[in-house]
């Protein structure tokens, strides 16, 4: 029998070529994860990617360090080909998440790089489990002494404080982590080439890989659904005074902003015991997609001290 004609869907991802993907059974979900071209011997680094992304988000910036890291990419749950948030999920579960992959994996002292919702959760697995990681690095997280309670109020209120400090020319659209059920599949079900074209609209600094990537990842979300199974994402953002207990040394790249909220950011980054806060000129909240080169060149000059 002949086959018919096959075409890919967003289920069915290219990514670089060398790289892998699989799956690690941690805190009660099947986690799935991508790593980027095997580096034997090398550090271990895990990155954590923020709300409604995927793992392959990272690539861009993957691809700029793989040949010196062993770099791992998780889909956090709800997200990505991961399991999705269950109604027992609280403010602790993403953080137990990325605990248990690093010990599920069997690495030793990783050095661990979050995204925005990312960045808020290695930021508490670096405070919490002081001798998990090598590293702590944090793009674009919120640096008040926020705890927010998992309300649309507070949710917006967090996505608020998170976008203070955006460019002009890359503006940033923060998805309500509490839309109906039936908007979330709408939102899975617009044709491919549409987001896309929304991305190239909304994000005129990136390269067309994070484009793709982001278009996929939004294809791929898969929850929340309800205010109880989103306690996962709002609670792992209740970063409070989180920044302050992190023992190792620790890096914040904040998105460009006036000179006011540069001024705040950095008086809140003084708590650090062993790190620094550094502003990316002109970019945004997605700044390792609108600045690649010179996130590049900070991040290696902090990696260069370890």
């Amino acid at each position: 029998m002949l086959l018919p004609t096959l075409v890919s869907n967003a289920q069915s991802v290219k990514f670089p070529v060398g790289w892998l993907d699989g799956y690690a059974y941690v805190n009660g979900i099947r986690s799935h994860y991508y790593h980027a071209k095997p580096a034997p011997g090398k550090p271990v680094m895990v990155m954590v990617h923020g709300y409604t992304d995927i793992g392959l988000s990272w690539t861009t910036l993957t691809l700029k360090l793989q040949d010196a890291y062993d770099i791992y990419m998780i889909d956090t749950r709800g997200h990505g080909l991961s399991d999705p948030p269950t109604t027992s999920d609280n403010g602790e579960t993403m953080i137990k998440d990325v605990v248990d992959f690093v010990k599920f994996m069997k690495f030793e002292k990783p050095i661990l790089m979050g995204h925005s919702m990312g960045a808020a959760t290695v930021m508490r697995v670096g405070a919490q489990y002081p001798d998990l990681a090598k590293a702590i690095i944090m793009l674009d997280p919120s640096v008040a002494n926020r705890a927010p309670s998992p309300t649309p109020q507070a949710a917006d209120a967090a996505r608020k404080d998170q976008s203070t400090a955006q460019s002009a020319q890359t503006p940033v659209r923060r998805p309500n982590m509490f839309k109906s059920p039936d908007t979330l599949v709408a939102q899975n079900n617009t044709p491919f080439d549409e987001v896309v074209a929304r991305g190239k609209r909304q994000n005129p600094l990136w390269d067309d890989v994070d484009i793709y990537y982001w278009a996929i990842s939004k294809k791929q979300y898969h929850g929340p659904y309800t205010p109880e199974q989103a306690q996962a994402l709002t609670g792992t953002m209740s970063t409070a005074d989180a920044l302050a207990k992190i023992k190792v040394p620790s890096l914040i790249l904040k998105a460009d902003a006036k000179p006011e909220v540069r001024k705040a950011n950095e008086e809140a980054a003084l708590v650090m015991q062993r790190g620094k806060l550094i502003h990316i000129d002109g970019a945004g909240h997605n700044l390792h997609h609108d600045k690649l080169a010179k996130t590049v060149d900070v991040l290696t000059d902090f990696l260069k001290t370890l």
